[in-house]
């Protein structure tokens, strides 16, 4: 083995491919020997998956001989491999090499010592036949597979010299009952047209003994779990999904791409290594191939052929050739009818940051000037690009406008960003009267707040804001005024959005009634609304419908006519105020008001939600978030919101796996601010798991705590209980406590409602670990629990603007606080309440959380229990776990399960326990456990990681509800889960 590359991550995929190469293995055991043409790309993984090979049959007593052929240009070594492989087996066991050599003297001429300058020459009489070397070489292979099986690996076969060549033909056609096992590999990228081993590789292929084996490149999947094992720490989505794009399945060049991304190389830039890998191609083109290569890169990955002849300016025949031979070099491919791409995006990347400045701007000028002919065939974005980057600044600044506006036209909201932005830049060069700048900074703003740049909308317009002249005219500024407070509300800076509409109502005259008077009232409303200004809200929501109807303005009408449903849920007419929001959504879809229908919607989820009713507010959230990626707005205000309290809410129901499922997003290119939202409310999942590596994703989590709360709010809760399953209290503590004073710094108050949740599941760390504290600190601690306690009670009773109620997980929440808070007293011995107090508020607690919240109302049902058993109710206290039992076994909810093996409650007689079924892999792996298998021998047999085995692992424990794979093992057997 020491002649193949150890690898130090385990292999992804290649399933299919393993299982051929185990079969020959397999079938050179019984004595019928076997070969395996491998073929594939350069870099997508034939060594590995010849490593992972080798290492397997050196487990199963395999003899391992390898050997590589090497580039040497016009001066290859003959022989090369079959040296190199008979020379390590001279190295490691020499005198079977000399017994060889006895009986078959001419691998003697193959060995390494006779091929070194210093050997002596052979004689001209000494010389060998051929045919005498090639039966010495299948006679040694033989006598090496007669006592074991040998596995024969010669790599990078599309290097061999043409008697390498002919050798591994002869072996191929003689291998008969021996047990030999032959792999040959090569990369299929590098097999041109004339390429010698093309026709080698046609006749070996209908051998008999000979099969073919292509690897293709691994899908994204495969490549993100390849990622994963490369780097195990926290990448953002983004960066995973550069990766996997650009390296389009080679694992090769998404290893180099994650390394360039871990040292913080421009992610837009091909790392050095790699491009000097990819540039070697192009250097074994003739001259007008390579130019034609060049002309293509600058149009990017894909260039249609009218498009490069006009640019190339080539004879057609001359153009053909030199196509020709690209092609044939696999550089270009066929693209489509009528065009040409490179074949792999990497490629076109390399070859064109190695133009030259000069040979780079002169390609992006003639293409700039034949894009606009009707022959040419081509888009505003292109023109753009090559316009701007051959410096030709006004025609590049109104085709960015332009392909700004193309691409809002077709929900890609993040692509007109960047173009309207891309104009912004280049406004000093735009034709006098062309487009105001503030109309452009409005479009580049929508379009930052559609892709989900929340703070790049409210910086773009508060920058234009900044730039106004003092004698600026005064709709101007209010209209920029209006949109910038559109676009805070959407950071909750609620203050700074009431600070601008009261400058914009300054600014706009109140009669006549004007459209930018009323759009300005209609925000001023909103905000009112979000301050909890109830009044002043449904009185200016009130102007602006009136004004707006007044002004036939339907997306006016509808936005005015959303705040108002919300202050009517608020007073109390909930029925009225949710058929006014469906109303309000379904008029604002028909008049094509994307932003008004989702913001509708959304609030309608909420409304259900706050009422209890999670079945309606799931279908309402679902619904939103469907909605808005059909118009390209899932990461926008209410678009992603929805997706967040969607996951949430399937949380709240039980349905874990589902809100893994929405709140996941590998598949997809989030903005950050989207991608830490949504892995926030995963942590809930993920912590009643009792997943602690979870707690590795706090520190990303608290990066976005400053810029908005909801993130401190979303990510304490789980952080608490995962401090508290490792028994570090103290940190959940300061944790606690640094989220609220920043949470009461942003909101400017002390009291809010997820106050109450915070500080009864801190009130559930104390109490659970109050029993392991010395009898002198007790006092202490419950002191610590009364400071928790009221500050919940003062948020319960402060956290909601005047006139409104508490919603009923609000109300389960305080109840919790509660029955935590008596629990930690009557643990610590504190001023304990009576027991039937005790057993009452925790009564209370468990119906409390009995509109849905699966989760809580069983791990209070689990509280209660405790109660129960200790105060001499044993029977009720089963009942209790009963209840809980199956639920967290369903959920997987590992920490919950450990807490009722604690409580020693064992399922009464009969009692159904049911758990969660195995998925078809757990059952595999399970079998596997019975076995009595380590991870490392399932992830082998599997064909998985071992990271992956031990998430397996986890979940089965979790759902058998056991401890330890002994205990999993025994199930399995007792109940016949494996029959």
């Amino acid at each position: 083995m020491a002649g193949m590359p150890r690898s130090n991550h385990p292999l992804v995929g290649r399933l299919a491919e393993l299982a051929v190469l185990t079969a020959a293995l397999d079938d050179a055991a019984r004595q019928d020997a076997a070969a395996v043409l491998l073929s594939g790309d350069a870099g997508v993984g034939k060594t590995r998956l010849l490593t992972e090979v080798a290492a397997r049959a050196a487990e199963r007593g395999t003899a391992v001989l390898i050997g590589h052929c090497i580039d040497f240009g016009d001066a290859a070594l003959p022989y090369l491999p079959l040296s190199e492989a008979f020379g390590r087996l001279a190295t490691e066991q020499p005198e079977r090499v000399e017994r060889l050599v006895a009986d078959y003297p001419p691998i003697a001429r193959l060995l390494p010592a006779r091929r070194r300058l210093d050997a002596p020459v052979s004689p001209p009489d000494e010389r060998i036949e051929r045919s005498a070397l090639f039966e010495a070489v299948l006679g040694a292979f033989g006598e090496l597979a007669a006592d074991r099986p040998l596995y024969v690996v010669v790599e990078d076969v599309h290097w061999a010299d043409q008697s390498t060549r002919d050798l591994l033909g002869f072996l191929l056609a003689r291998i008969r009952d021996e047990q030999l096992t032959i792999a040959v590999s090569y990369r299929s990228d590098d097999l041109h047209r004339r390429h010698p081993l093309r026709r080698s590789v046609a006749e070996w292929s209908r051998l008999p003994k000979v099969q073919r084996v292509h690897v293709a490149p691994l899908d994204d999947v495969q490549l993100r779990e390849l990622i994963r094992e490369l780097h195990p720490g926290a990448l953002s989505a983004h960066d995973v999904r550069q990766i996997v794009t650009r390296s389009e399945g080679n694992a090769f060049f998404a290893e180099e791409l994650l390394a360039a991304t871990e040292t913080q190389l421009d992610a837009g830039t091909v790392p050095s290594e790699l491009a000097d890998l990819l540039l070697v191609r192009l250097d074994r083109l003739g001259e007008r191939a390579r130019d034609i290569v060049r002309v293509a890169a600058v149009a990017g990955r894909h260039v249609p052929h009218a498009l490069l002849a006009m640019v190339s300016d080539l004879p057609e025949t001359v153009l053909d050739e030199a196509l020709r031979e690209a092609v044939d070099a696999q550089i270009l491919v066929a693209h489509g009818e009528s065009g040409y791409g490179f074949r792999h995006a990497l490629l076109a990347e390399a070859v064109y940051d190695d133009l030259l400045p000069g040979e780079r701007v002169r390609l992006h000028a003639t293409y700039a000037a034949q894009l606009p002919k009707q022959s040419a065939v081509g888009t505003a974005a292109e023109l753009a690009r090559h316009a701007r980057e051959s410096h030709d600044l006004a025609t590049a600044f109104a085709a960015s406008i332009r392909a700004g506006d193309e691409a809002m036209t077709v929900a890609a909201p993040d692509e007109a960003m960047r173009h309207y932005e891309t104009a912004l830049e280049l406004l000093p060069s735009a034709p006098d009267g062309d487009i105001s700048g503030p109309c452009l900074v409005r479009a580049a703003a929508d379009a930052a707040s559609a892709a989900g740049h929340r703070d790049r909308a409210v910086a773009l317009i508060r920058q234009a804001v900044a730039d106004l002249p003092a004698d600026a005219e005064p709709d101007i500024r209010a209209g920029l005024l209006q949109a910038l407070a559109v676009h805070q509300l959407n950071i909750d800076a609620d203050l700074d959005a009431l600070s601008a509409t009261e400058q914009a109502l300054a600014l706009v005259p109140a009669e006549p009634v004007t459209s930018l008077r009323a759009r300005v009232i209609v925000v001023h409303a909103r905000v009112l609304n979000s301050m909890g200004r109830d009044t002043e809200a449904a009185r200016w929501a009130q102007l602006a419908l009136d004004a707006a109807r007044q002004l036939e303005a339907p997306d006016i009408a509808a936005d005015a006519e959303t705040t108002l449903a919300v202050l009517q849920r608020r007073s109390g007419n909930a029925t009225e105020a949710a058929q006014r929001l469906r109303s309000v959504a379904d008029d604002a879809r028909g008049a094509g008001e994307v932003p008004v229908e989702l913001r509708s919607r959304y609030l309608l989820g909420m409304l259900h939600y706050e009422q209890g009713d999670l079945d309606a507010a799931l279908r309402a959230f679902r619904s939103t978030a469907q909605r808005a990626r059909q118009s390209g707005r899932q990461w926008a205000a209410y678009g992603v919101d929805a997706r967040m309290m969607a996951g949430l809410t399937e949380y709240v129901m039980g349905d874990w796996d589902a809100s893994l499922r929405t709140l996941d997003v590998e598949d997809e290119d989030p903005p950050s601010v989207a991608e830490a939202g949504l892995s926030a409310v995963r942590l809930a999942v993920r912590t009643g798991r009792g997943e602690l590596a979870a707690l590795d994703q706090l520190p990303a989590l608290r990066a976005w705590w400053s810029r908005d709360g909801m993130f401190a709010v979303l990510s304490t809760g789980p952080a608490i209980d995962l401090y508290g399953t490792l028994g570090r209290v103290e940190d959940a503590q300061a944790l606690l406590d640094e989220a609220v004073t920043l949470i009461t710094e942003l909101w400017q108050s002390e009291h809010f409602m997820a106050r109450v949740r915070m500080s009864a599941l801190m009130l559930g760390a104390l109490a659970q670990a109050v029993d392991d504290q010395p009898t002198t600190t007790r006092e202490e601690w419950a002191e610590r629990g009364r400071a928790l306690i009221e500050a919940a009670r003062a948020s319960a009773e402060h956290g909601m603007p005047a006139g409104r109620q508490l919603g009923v997980e609000g109300n389960a929440w305080r109840m919790r606080a509660e029955a935590e808070w008596a629990r930690l007293r009557w643990r610590a011995g504190v001023d304990p309440p009576a027991a039937a107090e005790l057993i009452e508020i925790w009564e209370r607690t468990v119906d409390g959380f009995g509109y849905g919240h699966v989760y809580e109302q069983a791990r209070s049902r689990v509280r209660l229990a405790a109660v129960l058993r200790v105060i001499g109710t044993p029977q009720a206290a089963r009942e209790q776990a009963d209840l809980a039992r199956p639920v967290a076994r369903r959920l997987g909810a590992q920490p919950l399960l450990d807490e009722l093996r604690a409580l020693g409650t064992s399922p009464a007689p009969g009692a159904t326990t049911d758990p969660m079924p195995l998925t078809p892999r757990e059952r595999d792996v399970l079998a596997l456990l019975v076995e009595g298998r380590t991870n490392r021998q399932i992830a082998r047999r599997l064909y998985i990681s071992e990271k992956t085995v031990s998430v397996h692992v986890s979940n089965i424990l979790a759902k058998l509800g056991v401890a330890s794979r002994t205990e999993a093992a025994a199930v399995a057997r007792r109940d016949a889960l494996l029959s």
